[in-house]
């Protein structure tokens, strides 16, 4: 792995050849961030950079912060930042999207829209364009105004259990947009080699098991327009049988209006403008849309359970071919009884020296909504 400087044209500055130590958190729901310790012989290259590119993966980091530290032990460099998906937050969805489509179809109108050629075209992010098309996912209603555009894609990926990225070629210095869906390795399913962590495959070192419901909700109240009796509400129910112990949450999605003007208007069937700029939904579209905004929230009130280990470098679980960010594996534990399945959303990679650590994060499961933490050591 070579680490290079870019500055804001993306040309190169110069390369980090040694490190003290270097840290890269890839996220699924939500933008990664880095931070870089190095000597501070690398100040300047750091503070007129802009970019962090590893040569190693089609990922790219933007640089927010730069520090120097000078000690009695000696002097230091380093900087902290975020990587690329988080450039899409810079713009700011200022007129509505009104849009039934499936989640990937609508977050690459909406980077379309605001990021590759937007309406004013000093808002218009450099370099980024819309990348290879997944074919995922089924339809939703979707109203959203006001959110930055990464936060918005996110929002409406993470329903259905997707994500997206910004796929960065060194030759071309092109930023794709892409939304994409791990691999399920899940014990279960036939179609794509296991990633089991497990001690009885001595891939586990250690546990640490934690369970916490306090802010656990699997029911939502959305309330539409209207006032009093006549405003519009309805209920989301994402529990898996009557029996399940019923925890409700109440959310105001007044913004979400029945009525509302299209400063685009677009028929999708014919492919043309449509004459009328006033969208009106029908009932059962607005019913659709208010209960795509309860899903969003409860998504934020899921169950958590988090494991924490050590898992030493095997041949039966390598990193980045037998499982990686999104991936849904099965993960089991004999001493507690324990076998779920959930999907990875955070891995940090740890590089001190020549040795890597990685803590890697189960989210939310699709029935159980699992968070779990294994940390492996690799040498």
């Amino acid at each position: 792995m070579n680490l290079y400087i870019l500055d804001k044209e993306y040309s190169l500055l110069g390369e980090i050849e040694t490190y003290l130590s270097f840290l890269w958190t890839r996220r699924y729901y939500e933008h990664g961030v880095f931070e870089l310790h190095c000597k501070a012989e690398y100040f300047q290259m750091l503070n007129e950079g802009k970019y962090l590119y590893r040569n190693d993966r089609e990922e790219i980091a933007i640089i927010q912060a730069v520090h120097y530290k000078d000690t009695e032990s000696g002097t230091e460099a380093y900087c902290t930042g975020t990587l690329g998906e988080s450039m899409l937050d810079y713009r700011v969805i200022d007129k509505p999207v009104l849009k039934y489509d499936t989640p990937e179809m609508i977050s690459r109108e909406i980077v379309q829209t605001y990021i590759c050629e937007p309406a004013t075209a000093d808002r218009t992010i450099p370099n980024v364009s819309l990348g290879d098309l997944s074919d995922l996912g089924t339809k939703v209603q979707k109203q959203v105004t006001g959110d930055p555009v990464g936060q918005a894609c996110y929002e409406i990926e993470k329903t259905q259990e997707m994500s997206h990225r910004l796929r960065y070629d060194f030759q071309t210095n092109n930023l794709y947009f892409e939304v994409w869906q791990g691999k399920d390795r899940r014990e279960s399913q036939t179609e794509n080699s296991w990633a089991i962590f497990s001690n009885e495959f001595r891939n586990v070192k250690t546990v640490d098991y934690c369970r916490n419901a306090t802010d656990y909700a699997n029911v939502a109240y959305v309330a539409g327009e209207g006032e009093g009796e006549d405003r519009k509400i309805v209920v989301v129910d994402i529990r898996k049988s009557d029996e399940e112990e019923r925890r409700e949450i109440y959310v105001d999605a007044r913004d979400l209006q029945n009525a509302i003007e299209d400063k685009t208007p677009f028929d999708d069937e014919t492919g043309t403008l449509s004459l009328d700029p006033v969208y009106q939904y029908t009932d059962e579209e607005y019913e659709e849309l208010l209960t795509q905004r309860g899903l969003e929230k409860l998504a934020r009130y899921s169950l958590i359970e988090n494991m924490a280990g050590s898992l030493l470098s095997t041949d039966n679980l390598v990193y980045l071919k037998d499982f990686d960010l999104g991936d849904y594996c099965t993960f089991k534990n004999e001493d507690i009884g324990m076998e779920i399945d959930a999907r990875i959303t955070e891995i940090i990679e740890i590089y001190e020296g020549t040795n890597m650590t990685l803590s890697v994060t189960f989210g939310q499961d699709a029935v159980t909504s699992i968070r779990k933490l294994i940390k492996q050591e690799v040498n």
